[in-house]
């Protein structure tokens, strides 16, 4: 190997898709469940469409954990994409899904909270592929690389 190939910093995809495997590798269960991880890159690509329709599969079939992160993931999308109103419609399911989850009332603030992570991570992720954080002027056209990638992982 030479001193060039060592310094070589990995690429973004690469060292997304390792931390990706160790975290998957490091859980007995994956902790949001697959159709939430792929809500969340489609967010991350202002795929809104896409991104609610995979949150609505993973609360239709997911366990108690996946239901109570999907609802607060569509809230965050929902919430990102201009409509506060449908997102502060799913606090109630959402308070519910955490309390079968976590077996202890969910407050405002950690509700709060946990919804702006899944705001802050998709326009980092926004930010990383030079897309406009707000998805202004971003069709929400990114299926394909979705669907590629929801396909190869089955």
């Amino acid at each position: 190997m030479t001193a060039t190939t060592l310094r070589r910093r990995p690429s973004r995809f690469g060292l997304l898709g390792l931390l990706s495997a160790l975290l998957l590798a490091s859980c007995a269960e994956d902790p949001m469940g697959p159709e939430n991880r792929f809500a969340l890159i489609a967010f991350g690509q202002c795929s809104y469409a896409q991104a609610l329709m995979l949150a609505d599969q993973a609360i239709a079939k997911g366990n108690a954990d996946n239901v109570e992160r999907g609802l607060m993931l569509k809230a965050a999308i929902l919430r990102d994409r201009g409509d506060p109103e449908a997102a502060e419609g799913l606090y109630p399911e959402i308070d519910a899904a955490w309390q079968a989850a976590k077996e202890k009332p969910l407050s405002e603030s950690r509700r709060q909270r946990d919804i702006q992570m899944f705001i802050d991570i998709a326009h980092a992720e926004r930010h990383a592929k030079g897309l406009d954080p707000s998805c202004q002027g971003n069709p929400d056209s990114s299926l394909g690389t979705i669907e590629h990638s929801a396909s190869a992982n089955r």
